[in-house]
């Protein structure tokens, strides 16, 4: 048994990082040098790097315009200036180190609420971008006014985040309500506040209720929820106190009032398509030229959004065609905001994604001849929606560089670019005329203006591709219009807009500006995002695809394009749910686009220094107990100290107690400013190990037992220069090189115990210095690759291992070595196969010295069902004794099939309210010690449990051999190797 007595807060001081911080784990890269500058404006320091300077000026603007707004809602001012960091791209934003962590397409921006920093990217939208600037901006307050009014954010995510949405989105509108929609006409609203906290999204049904709670009592609302009185912190006093009303009485009036808003449904049932499932999210269709195949994006898998074709006739999923689970050969397959495109012959289809940190275009040889290539762009820094030319010699695409989305054509067979569109407002989604002269796309340069920052809705334009002249549609411009489509003909578009609040399918005839309607679903025609592409034509014209919002999630619909056409019928426009026809305060200030919009002549730049200041403060613990070591007192705590961007950061633990082995200290430095990071460490480590050894002798000519407990204490210095280099996500080189100097002790407890009576017959106690101290110097080098993708209570896909070498030399003398190698495959679903070997050893002169730590064969890491077997010996004819399981050379390994309880008969990965797997397993190792080998078996099975992120595992376990052979149950607190 070993005790040790480090300071584990630090921890989360390097995580993420990739300077040995972590034994496996995934890496974050930053591909880029961004180099970054301040923009000052009256009340923010906005961080930027050049090539997005253009871009982070009209973000300045718009941060200070919702500052204007949120102050005079929440009569409140914040208390110091508000960083905002800016990155051009979710490209460049998934390699910032101010989040730890990676970061998904998902992840739109993040408020820290240690320093009130906001981290964000640039959408592909300046509508987007605007929104989600005011979500944070949002939070920053939240944060503020609960750190200087006495409370906490320790409030449900609907209340903050919902909060957050309706401040900066105002009340509900087509985007908003469609989830509702769905969720009423299907019955999916829970009946009470708490059910519905639980299972809905805090993003949309937060939305919903506070656009409701602010339509019903008025704006001041949020005002008084942010600020209650002392005693009434907690979230249900929270809504009695600014409403006058219960939670549950609130939510009850609610759910009647969209009940009765969304309840009606389409006289004409045959209106509404069959989607292919209802078991998957399918997004970004793209038909083939025939219109007989189909790509899109699917969860089905359910460990990541991947790329699958699929047989439009029979809907049968025919491959996979990319996936960013259990590999690192993509960052983003950009599921979200993206859709691929064919080949005029059907034999390529290109899509976007992003590559080592480098936007790129994947070319996949439909054929199965092995040809795919892919074309990556360095100065671009996310690339969208890619569509093929008729003569199939070059590909239109948007692109989002320095924050700002244009539209580009590059050649397929060099790869070279030209940039076709360059100005502020978006340009997405460009679709190819099939004479090859047009393209049509979607754009915001008709429906806002920059001298304003008034942002509207995405119009369609057609861009002459001889002449790069654009010119506009003549529709209705309150109207959203997206992801354009040609005719065959090319005589007219398809498009998705939302006349009347609900997205649906219509078409438009360029000579005559028709419009008509093409579908007309209930819940609407929707991706994720709000540009989401959402539709497709076949070439030929035979087949269109769409995706409908259908029990809380995109489907694919295909239908034939000539049926399509024949749809008619008009659907009555649904308002915000309980609107009156007032407008409150949030929608007036969101409607004036002028209050506190400042002179852009008044922000000014500075250089950015890289000084820390204090992040954190790890939580101060005071600790008392008694064991087997004795009894202790123990108290210590940590700091942590950061620049704004994450780059550089320092950390300090320590610990006192009431022995003076219990002390330990603790520092680290990192620095991640480039892609080589590198750190240095100082650590004061004592640990103190207990042997315990039992056996049978004879004592005064009786029988009895002899019981020994074996304590050594260590107490290291060490001292350490640490350096990483990531390849890409799932690979990375690790240095190291310090000194370390140990000192030992050794107290020796013995007693013989009669084995007839139990009364002790003797006792001994012997105290020695434990050897000589030891200063070693050592040099390490290691390959670390994890590509696993985990489930709630262990890993279920992929592969990671870690080669190490570490040569020591000083007092004392050897090479430690470990290579640890780990693979999940899933050969049938749910059921995953996770296998391990495991080599960890010390050769050389002083391999065995005893003041090494040596390896413990039976510990339940390894080999379980020994974990106790250390105080025992059995003294038959093989004498296998505890202590014969501590070695210095040692080879595990194990076997396990796992499977998710849930997921059992519905053949899904799939995991409840309570995460569960199921495991049996077959456990094997051989350790070595002074020549001496020994070698232990055990299997079992048993459940592991992640109950609210605690990871609990029960099992039943047989010890084949070793010193107790037999079934034992455990418990532990562990996640699967």
């Amino acid at each position: 048994m070993i005790r040790t007595f480090a300071v584990s807060v630090l921890i989360i001081l390097i995580a993420g990082a990739s300077t040995g911080a972590q034994y496996f784990g995934r890496n974050k890269v930053e591909y880029v040098d961004f180099n970054f500058k301040i923009l000052a404006t009256e009340h923010f320091d906005v961080y930027y790097y050049a090539r997005e300077e253009r871009a982070a000026r009209l973000a300045a603007q718009m941060a200070e315009r919702w500052y204007a707004r949120y102050s005079t809602l929440l009569h409140h001012q914040l208390h110091s200036r508000q960083p905002l960091v800016l990155y051009g791209s979710q490209a460049e934003f998934a390699q910032t180190n101010v989040v730890s962590g990676l970061l998904p397409d998902s992840v739109g921006g993040v408020t820290d609420a240690s320093r009130r920093r906001i981290t964000m990217p640039f959408a592909p939208t300046l509508a987007e971008t605007h929104r989600v600037l005011g979500h944070e901006i949002v939070h920053a307050f939240q944060f503020d006014i609960a750190r200087h009014y006495g409370g906490d954010t320790s409030q449900p995510l609907w209340f903050i985040e919902g909060m957050a949405e309706y401040l900066a989105r105002g009340s509900l509108d087509s985007e908003s309500s469609l989830w509702l929609r769905d969720a009423v006409l299907n019955d999916r609203v829970p009946a009470s506040a708490g059910a519905a906290a639980r299972e809905l999204s805090p993003y949309l049904y937060g939305h919903a209720f506070w656009a409701y709670v602010g339509d019903r009592f008025g704006d001041a609302v949020i005002e008084k929820a942010l600020k209650p009185p002392k005693k009434q912190r907690r979230t249900k006093d929270r809504i009695k106190y600014a409403t006058g009303d219960t939670i549950e009485s609130l939510y009850a009036d609610w759910r009647h009032q969209i009940s009765r808003t969304y309840r009606s449904k389409l006289s004409d049932a045959d209106a509404r398509p069959a989607a292919w499932s209802r078991a998957n999210m399918q997004l970004g269709p793209a038909l083939s030229p025939d219109g007989k195949e189909a790509v899109f994006f699917s969860e089905r898998d359910r460990l990541s959004l991947d790329l699958f074709l699929a047989d439009v006739a029979s809907g049968k999923v025919e491959r996979k065609l990319a996936t960013t689970a259990a590999s690192a050969k993509f960052d983003s397959l950009q599921p979200l905001r993206s859709a691929g495109a064919w080949s005029p012959d059907g034999q390529w289809f290109v899509f976007a994604a992003v590559r080592h940190g480098q936007a790129a275009l994947m070319l996949i040889d439909m054929l199965g001849q092995g040809r795919d290539r892919e074309i990556e762009f360095d100065r671009l820094g996310q690339v969208l929606s890619p569509a093929w030319s008729p003569d199939g010699r070059s590909i239109a695409f948007s692109a989002l560089t320095g924050g700002m989305t244009d539209l580009y054509v590059c050649d397929v067979a060099s790869g070279a670019v030209q940039q076709l569109t360059d100005d502020a407002f978006a340009d997405l989604q460009p679709a190819w005329s099939h004479d090859g002269r047009t393209i049509a796309f979607v754009t915001e340069r008709y429906s806002s203006d920059l001298s304003s920052l008034t942002i509207g809705r995405p119009q369609l334009a057609l861009l002459d591709v001889e002449t790069r002249a654009v010119r506009g549609f003549k529709i209705e411009p309150t109207q959203a219009h997206l992801n354009p489509q040609w005719t065959k003909a090319d005589d007219g578009l398809y498009f998705v807009s939302d006349p009347d609040g609900t997205m649906n399918v219509f078409r438009t005839d360029l000579e005559l500006a028709e419009v008509r309607r093409i579908t007309n679903v209930d819940t609407g025609v929707n991706g994720i995002t709000p540009t989401s592409p959402a539709l497709s034509l076949a070439a030929n014209g035979s087949k269109l695809a769409f995706t409908v919002y259908e029990h809380g999630r995109p489907r694919l619909v295909v239908v034939n394009a000539t049926v399509a056409t024949g749809a008619t019928g008009a659907k009555g426009a649904t308002g915000p749910a309980g609107a009156t026809g007032t407008t409150g305060d949030v929608d007036r200030y969101l409607a004036d686009a002028q209050t506190g919009l400042p002179d852009p002549e008044s922000i000014t730049h500075r250089a950015y220094t890289s000084r820390l200041s204090l992040e954190g403060l790890g939580q101060p613990y005071l600790s008392s107990g008694g064991g087997p070591f004795g009894t202790f007192v123990r108290a210590g705590g940590a700091v942590i100290f950061g620049d704004m961007l994450g780059e550089r950061k320092l950390g300090a633990a320590v610990q006192i107690g009431n022995h003076l082995q219990d002390a330990a200290f603790s520092l680290r430095f990192l620095n991640q400013e480039r892609r080589w990071n590198w750190g240095l460490l100082a650590d004061l480590q004592p640990s103190l190990m207990r042997y315990r050894r039992s056996e049978t002798i004879e004592h005064g000519g009786q029988e009895a037992l002899l019981q020994t407990a074996d304590y050594l204490e260590r107490v290291q210095v060490r001292t350490a220069a640490v350096v990483a280099y990531p390849f890409n996500r799932g690979l990375r080189a690790e240095f190291t090189a310090g000194v370390r100097h140990a000192e030992y002790r050794r107290d020796l407890h013995s007693q013989i115990v009669s084995a007839e009576s139990g009364k002790v017959l003797a006792t001994d106690r012997t105290q020695s210095s434990g050897g000589l101290p030891t200063t070693v110097a050592e040099v390490s080098g290691a390959l670390v690759r994890d590509t696993t993708v985990f489930g709630p209570t262990g890993p279920l896909l992929g592969s990671r291992y870690r080669f190490e070498v570490t040569p020591a030399a000083g007092q004392l003398s050897y090479t430690a070595v470990t290579a640890d190698v780990r693979h999940y495959v899933m050969p049938v679903r749910p059921y995953s196969i996770a296998m391990r070997v495991l080599h960890a050893a010390r050769y050389g002169a002083d391999g065995d010295d005893p003041r090494l730590l040596p390896n413990f064969l039976g510990s339940s890491y390894m080999v379980r069902g020994h974990r106790q077997d250390l105080r025992y010996c059995r003294p038959d004819g093989d004498h296998i004794c505890g202590d014969d399981l501590l070695g210095n050379r040692m080879l595990v390994g194990n076997l396990e099939v796992r499977v998710p309880i849930w997921g059992i008969r519905a053949r899904q990965i799939q995991y409840g309210s309570l995460p569960a797997d199921a495991f049996v397993f077959a456990d094997g190792g051989m350790i070595t010690s002074e020549g001496r080998s020994t070698s232990i078996s055990s299997f079992g099975g048993g459940v592991r449990i992640n109950a609210a992120g605690f990871p609990i595992e029960l099992a039943a376990i047989r010890a084949l051999d070793g010193p107790r052979p037999r079934w034992q149950f455990d418990f532990g607190l562990r996640v699967g190797y």
